[in-house]
């Protein structure tokens, strides 16, 4: 399932809890990228098996460097005064002592960046206590998107971000991983990276398998740990209650236009767009959001007619969606 039919699913059952089970009929696997279900797969597994190999893979630790252990944190760093709160999908410790945070990022906003540096230096900050010297551990954040970061370099999928001078890491115990997840798909549709064989371009490939709802291929199958995720993504492992939770931290507003959002990215885009979570949409309407509000409400309107709506449950859904546009 990819992020449109997420959105459709979520409306779906806005309008019909029981929608669910009509969708696991469609789909096999429920959407990877979204907050409730990646926190379920990478961070509730009892020995975080899934998570570790996703970030040594992500970050390219391997022999005496890579992660055997790790346990997780709160995910919270609530504000002080006027502080905003910190919220991070996952931060954990690993055995070695350092930090490991993880962001799944589904859209692209002007202020993503900011954000990343804010919640970075909000773990850096519970670091160091009264009486203890200045020491920090590595702080490791990965961040995996399912939208275009970089765009000025078409090829790469993988990106390392340092603060640089004199062509020398200025200070190397702070690492920002990003993962370009669509960019990966292009290259790989395009066959640019039919040779990579690396840890983090087969975990691509069985993301892929998921988002796609592609047949797995034989390598994938093979590899324990991938069958192991395969298994724990079937949408049918799901109940109810995530999705309705889901549904009560999105406004009809951010279900209706979140691909059009993405589309029409210029003006007006802020921070308040923070993972479907209830922050607030960005005051900017762009001539973007036309072309994506008409590709969604296509996409939409047909999962609900291969559900078996009626016509009648159609024609509403049609409806909703056109008041909500003469609202902007």
């Amino acid at each position: 399932m990819n992020r449109t039919q997420h959105y459709s699913l979520l409306k779906a059952m806005e309008m019909d809890k029981n929608n669910l089970l009509k969708y696991q009929e469609l789909y096999k696997y429920a959407y990877i990228l979204s907050d409730g279900i990646f926190k379920i797969v990478f961070a509730e597994e009892k020995d975080h098996s899934l998570l570790i190999s996703l970030v040594n893979a992500m970050l390219g630790l391997q022999g005496d460097d890579a992660i055997k252990d790790i346990s997780l944190e709160m995910q919270e760093f609530p504000g002080v005064f006027n502080k905003k709160d910190c919220i991070l999908d996952i931060i954990g410790t690993t055995n070695a002592g350092e930090k490991v945070l993880v962001e799944v990022q589904q859209q692209g906003d002007d202020l993503f960046r900011d954000r990343v540096e804010y919640y970075i230096s909000r773990v850096i900050e519970n670091q160091v206590h009264t009486s203890e010297k200045y020491e920090l551990p590595r702080i490791y954040f990965l961040g995996l998107l399912d939208f275009e970061m970089f765009p000025e370099e078409p090829t790469e999928y993988i990106h390392h971000v340092d603060e640089m001078c004199h062509g020398k890491k200025f200070f190397p115990k702070v690492q920002k991983i990003f993962v370009e997840i669509d960019k990966f798909f292009e290259l790989e549709k395009a066959g640019v990276t039919a040779s990579d064989n690396s840890e983090a371009a087969q975990w691509l490939r069985a993301i892929k398998v998921i988002i796609k709802e592609e047949p797995v291929p034989e390598k994938i199958m093979q590899n324990e740990t991938f069958r192991h995720l395969l298994d724990s993504v079937k949408l049918i492992n799901f109940v109810e209650e995530l999705f309705n939770a889901e549904v009560k931290n999105m406004t009809d507003l951010k279900a209706e236009h979140e691909i059009g959002f993405s589309e029409g990215r210029v003006q007006g885009r802020t921070e308040g767009f923070v993972q479907g979570k209830t922050e607030g949409f960005a005051q900017g309407k762009t001539e973007g959001f036309s072309q994506g509000r008409k590709e969604e409400r296509a996409d939409s309107i047909a999962v609900l007619r291969e559900m078996g709506l009626s016509a009648e449950k159609v024609a509403e859904f049609q409806e909703r969606i056109e008041t909500l546009n003469k609202k902007q």
